[in-house]
């Protein structure tokens, strides 16, 4: 679960609106006045987390407007010190560890509320220099005083890593937190890759963050709602290609996660508890070909997303092993088939789909996945360039 909760949720139009609308930084600060989130919200969101499957949550402690959820001795524009006089980083860390789920923290270097950042190093170098030392302290605070964290994404950071000295306090992160894994959002090269509303292919380890509807923050008119169905095949692709899915919610300004984010979380749930052995714990793309996009596996057992189902018509190509058996993973139900070569017709399945948004097969095998390469796509592409 990925968290986006700051100021910019009192003006509920999305996380951007100071920088989209040219909001001055006086007249967009008057809303801290206004920022009352309530006493267990950050528990409240830990616990859906927990309930509809996640692993782990990471929550913005500071977005681009500056506005730090965490008190903060080097910018006393924050949630400790204004607002609602709370550490909402310390609240959320302590429900994460409650409830089991493993504390993430998010942190934007950018900061539009700070006139060094915004002038620029060539501009302001005295201002900018304030600016760095402040993303400096604010990053050893965020690693000094709640325990072990288990990832930092970085955000807003400025794509020369020299000019903000981010080789030097990411070696000190890892002083403080020796067990910690750092996206390469910083523009270095890190541990985890990360891709924005987009999947990527297999390689060093990544994840996919992504919205549930247009907006990362609290958008009153947003009602763009990805459906449970889209959202269940990004999560089959991050699978495939052995990523992560860290899919967002914006809270309101009391601290409510919007009921439409609640409702399709607990809809993509049941899908993954029913499907559970397909969705944890396994590794993606056992037949490494291209016209089976969807699939992951684990030891001889090869588990297949059928994403255009075609009833008792539905064919799985491209299969190197004997299949042993096969069966619906959402239903247990065993289902007939015939193999021809490499192609697998599931003559067993109904007309109608009987898992949804997706019907996971689990196709049992002879030994390790092997796949046979498509005659007309990847090795015999030569033949027709």
């Amino acid at each position: 679960m990925f968290i986006h909760y700051g100021l910019y949720a009192v003006h509920g139009r999305h996380e951007w609106a100071m920088c989209y609308e040219r909001i001055p930084r006086a007249e967009y600060r008057k809303a801290v006045a206004r920022f009352k989130p309530r006493v267990g919200c950050t528990r409240e969101w830990v616990k859906l987390a927990k309930a509809v499957g996640m692993k782990y949550a990471c929550l913005t402690t500071r977005h681009h407007e500056g506005y730090s959820l965490f008190d903060s001795p080097a910018n006393k524009f924050n949630a400790f010190r204004t607002g609602p006089r709370r550490d909402l980083v310390r609240e959320f860390v302590d429900s994460c560890r409650e409830v089991g789920i493993r504390p993430c923290l998010y942190y934007s270097v950018a900061d539009w509320s700070d006139s060094g950042f915004v002038a620029g190093p060539k501009e302001d170098p005295r201002g900018w220099k304030r600016f760095v030392e402040i993303v400096h302290a604010e990053l050893k605070a965020l690693m000094t005083n709640y325990g072990e964290i288990d990832y930092l994404f970085y955000d807003g950071c400025p794509p020369d890593a020299r000019v903000w000295r981010g080789a030097e306090i990411n070696t000190e992160i890892r002083r403080l937190q020796p067990n910690i894994l750092i996206s390469d959002r910083c523009c270095m090269d890190e541990d985890i890759a990360s891709a924005e509303q987009h999947t990527m292919g297999p390689g060093k380890p990544w994840e996919c963050c992504m919205t549930m509807n247009d907006s990362w923050g609290y958008n009153s008119t947003d009602e763009d709602w990805k459906t449970p169905r889209q959202l269940v095949k990004v999560l089959l692709t991050c699978m495939h290609n052995d990523g992560n899915l860290l899919l967002n919610v914006g809270p309101k300004p009391d601290g409510t996660i919007p009921a439409t984010c609640v409702r399709t979380l607990r809809q993509i749930s049941q899908w993954a508890a029913r499907n559970a052995e397909a969705v944890y714990g396994t590794k993606g793309n056992p037949f490494a070909y291209a016209d089976q996009k969807l699939s992951v596996y684990r030891d001889r057992t090869a588990y297949v997303p059928l994403h255009f189902y075609h009833g008792p018509d539905t064919v799985v190509a491209g299969i190197g092993n004997r299949v042993r058996s096969a069966r619906v993973v959402g239903t247990g139900k065993a289902v007939r088939f015939r193999q021809r070569d490499g192609r697998v017709s599931l003559i067993g399945l109904p007309e109608t789909m009987p898992d949804r948004p997706f019907t996971v097969i689990a196709l049992e095998l002879d030994g390790p996945p092997r796949g046979i390469p498509h005659p007309l796509m990847g090795q015999g592409r030569a033949k027709y360039e």
